[in-house]
């Protein structure tokens, strides 16, 4: 992989590196929440801290606000390999965080946590909080100094009539995210992009409630602000629906259907070899979920996907077994620890699919003296199948290691944190984020650019925060 200190041909900015990186951060949705695997912040999210107190509004509304400063390092700016030309560009880092947020029901792994009980002083149950940051590398480099740093975040729920016979619910993640390319492309080429995911549906509870259904629309879009990756933007609509039985006060049995269409907004395979398929995706789960004992938790579901690239004539589609097990032990109140793996696939940047099969351990403590430590680790097989044909369905003149067009990486990740927080304002704290891909697939550009895949990045930094 070479270095490009000034504008380059439109293929060549096309690194398959930070793409891959890309696909971590949009195919594992829990990202966005603390404690549900062990991606960390290090891509797709911007970090904070822990809540405080917050200040009450109403009888049930609490309003949640602060500021951090977070300075540590990055090894790796550009997500290269160390045998690359280039090398490993490391640099300090400073972050300022804000946040703001409120609501009346705590969000746990992306999920609002509304009783399913309808009480008569509840007619809204919500949380809405928003959350920007601005990373500045501080490095002699000019092209380090001007890389992207302006993020946020929002994340909004919303359930009206919580608990009755009909109840409506909206879920919202935004985010704009600032990401450099994935190697030295010059000031002005980056990663920067606009992730949007909405749900808005309905449940309907007849009887006392024990028996459910429900229903949502979905909408996505992915979109580059940079104009020589427009091979990536994308649009998502789609339904999904659940039928639910619960068969205890805090356990279910479930049925879970959905179907997505995926537009690639530029796509013209005529005059573009490097165009994405649009496609379509069915999810279909039976399993269950809910608590098994006094202290434990479990998620079991199994299924069957599909993924269908109808407009490619080369390529494959996805299709077999999809599900998972996710079992939490709650030994107290303060601490939790989580096992899972699953197999799962998702529509691929590169090529027309990927699938999953992952392992993740976790868990989180509140000691005595109020300091929280979290903990994570996962290990993904990922498999990438139908990539384009060199020559002749992209600019890449040869791949190594991709028998039948097909590339196989392990991602491992690591993310640990601790908190102490000093009187009712202030907190201390650190954090640690890695990834690693390990392969050994290459790939040759027309023009001489040769990319290595794979790299490892190390994140470190302390912080120091006021928050209510």
């Amino acid at each position: 992989m070479r270095r490009l200190n000034q504008p380059a041909p439109r293929w060549a900015l096309r690194g398959l590196v930070a793409v891959w990186t890309i696909c971590i951060a949009l195919a594992i949705p829990e990202a966005r929440a603390a404690g549900s695997n062990a991606t960390g912040n290090l891509v797709g999210s911007v970090p904070r801290t822990e809540d405080g107190a917050g200040i009450k509004l109403g009888q049930r509304s609490t309003f949640h606000t602060g500021f951090a400063l977070m300075v540590g390092a990055d090894n790796n700016v550009f997500w290269n390999r160390k045998g690359d030309v280039g090398g490993l560009r490391p640099a300090a880092l400073v972050m300022p965080v804000a946040w703001l947020g409120i609501g009346n029901r705590e969000v746990r792994d992306g999920v609002l946590q509304s009783e399913a009980e309808a009480q008569q002083d509840r007619k809204i149950d919500y949380n809405i909080r928003l959350t920007a940051g601005y990373r500045a590398f501080m490095a002699r480099a000019e092209e380090i100094r001007r890389l992207p740093r302006f993020s946020v975040d929002l994340n909004a729920h919303l359930v009206i009539a919580p608990g009755r016979r009909f109840s409506f619910n909206i879920t919202e993640f935004f985010s704009r995210f600032a990401d450099p390319r994935n190697y030295d492309a010059g000031v002005g080429y980056n990663y920067n992009r606009i992730d949007h995911r909405l749900a808005l549906g309905f449940i309907y509870r007849p009887g006392g409630g024990r028996f459910s259904i429900g229903a949502n629309y979905l909408n996505e879009v992915l979109y580059f602000e940079a104009p020589d990756v427009y091979s990536g933007d994308r649009y998502i609509h789609g339904a999904a629906a659940e039928v639910k039985w619960r068969i205890a006060p805090r356990s279910a049995l479930l049925v879970n259907y959905s179907f997505a269409h995926t537009y690639y907004f530029s796509c013209n395979a005529n005059t573009d070899p490097d165009c994405n398929e649009d496609n379509n995706a069915h999810r279909v789960y039976l399993g269950f979920r809910g608590q098994i004992a006094r202290r434990w938790t479990l998620d079991a579901m199994a299924g069957y996907g599909a993924g269908l690239y109808y407009d490619d004539e080369n390529g494959p589609n996805f299709r077999g077994f999809i599900g998972g097990v996710r079992a939490a032990f709650y030994p107290t109140l303060r601490t939790q620890f989580f096992a899972q793996i699953d197999r799962q696939f998702s529509d691929s940047l590169f090529g027309n699919y990927f699938h999953d099969i992952a392992g993740r351990l976790g868990g989180f403590h509140t000691f005595r003296w109020r300091m929280y430590a979290e903990l994570g680790f996962s290990v993904i097989g990922r498999r990438y199948a139908g990539l384009p044909i060199p020559g002749r369905e992209t600019r890449i003149q040869s791949y190594e290691n991709a028998p039948g067009f097909v590339r196989s990486d392990t991602l491992i990740a690591v993310s640990a944190r601790l908190e102490q927080p000093i009187g009712r304002l202030f907190v201390v704290g650190a954090r640690y984020d890695m990834i690693v891909d390990r392969t050994d697939f290459i790939a040759h550009y027309q023009g001489g650019l040769t990319d290595y895949g794979g790299f490892a990045k190390h994140v470190a930094m302390v912080l120091g925060a006021v928050r209510f």
